[in-house]
């Protein structure tokens, strides 16, 4: 399973239609503190947070995601990046930075990466 931390419409339909389209069940919330709820219930395989999202910033929310689930992967994603960004995710615990608009060959091959495929669900 994978989840989806984006308050977009149009980027969540992307990614959680894209995400199931290559067999992986895809869950989605708006905010980093709905996160938080649904990690303390369920486990996932992947996470894929932008930085931009309601109340805390995508950043801000790393350290609580990986405190939460910490053998989980990140995938952060922007379209307001830069290196400073990129450090500050890399610092913070994300697994991956990626900036927007995303190469959705890469994303496939991240997400096998990181998925292995006994971990489909």
């Amino acid at each position: 399973r994978i989840l989806i931390i984006e308050d977009n419409e149009e980027m969540v339909s992307l990614l959680k239609g894209f995400v199931e389209k290559e067999g992986y069940e895809a869950d989605f919330v708006e905010k980093g503190t709905y996160a938080f709820k649904k990690l303390l219930t369920e486990s996932f395989s992947l996470i894929i947070t932008d930085i931009q999202i309601p109340g805390f910033s995508g950043l801000d929310t790393i350290p609580g995601l990986k405190k939460l689930q910490p053998e989980t992967p990140i995938i952060v994603i922007t379209a307001f990046g830069g290196e400073e960004f990129q450090h500050r995710a890399y610092e913070m615990g994300a697994t991956v930075y990626l900036e927007k608009p995303i190469c959705l060959d890469e994303l496939r091959e991240l997400i096998h990466g990181m998925i292995s495929p006994k971990g489909k669900s």
